[in-house]
């Protein structure tokens, strides 16, 4: 087994983090936040898989697989992304969006050396190249515990909720990394939980991610 896993919290959670922040344009509380998810699923033995909705270059999918691929809970971890930078937006994503279509560029390269870096067993990771609309569809799975949205516009965000927020399990857990900047994430979210009247505590990792437990 990696020696990561061998180490004591504090100074395991310090080296992950400090591995993955190349990888990753997310803050140093976003980084944080997702490990305390990735190990709450873990000690409140909360099944299913993981899957992360934007993945880039892998800074934060490597957090989660660092937990979830050596999980006694047999999870897969599903990595979805287009890999050829950021779609086609709406007005509701606000004046400055369009500037960011076909940035952002991840490589699956990269997703991989990040996975490596934290001792993540990558047979139990599925990377999923290609537009939300088109990679959706090929997959089936039955049991999410944690689902991580870091996908910005208002319709990537609500296909990424009305594809598979109802396949989170009670107690599971959904963070939605740009609520707080992308005003047509925001609009998504909020729109998916009132159609539903999903009544959620929605807590604050910082200025843009928020997350919530599933009732």
């Amino acid at each position: 087994m990696n020696f990561l896993y061998r180490l004591p919290h504090i100074l395991r959670r310090h080296i992950v983090a400090r591995r993955v922040t190349p990888f990753t344009l997310v803050s140093q509380a976003r980084i944080q936040n997702l490990y305390r998810l990735a190990r709450r699923i873990e000690a409140e033995a909360i099944p299913g898989d993981v899957i992360e909705c934007g993945v880039c270059n892998g800074g934060t999918a490597a957090i989660l697989a660092h937990f979830a691929t050596r999980s006694p809970q047999a999870r897969l971890v599903w990595l979805f992304d287009s890999f050829a930078g950021m779609p086609e937006t709406t007005a509701l994503d606000g004046p400055a969006a369009p500037a960011h279509i076909g940035q952002e560029v991840g490589t699956i390269e990269n997703v991989e050396r990040a996975l490596a870096l934290v001792g993540a067993d990558q047979e139990r990771v599925r990377i999923m190249p290609g537009w939300f609309q088109d990679t959706f569809p090929r997959v089936s799975i039955q049991k999410i515990a944690l689902l991580n949205i870091d996908a910005d516009w208002y319709e990537s965000v609500k296909l990424c909720l009305e594809t598979f927020y109802e396949r989170v399990v009670p107690g599971g857990f959904v963070s939605i990394d740009d609520y707080g900047y992308w005003p047509g994430c925001k609009v998504a979210v909020d729109e998916f939980l009132a159609a539903r009247q999903t009544r959620i505590t929605l807590h604050r990792a910082d200025y843009t991610a928020h997350w919530f437990k599933k009732p």
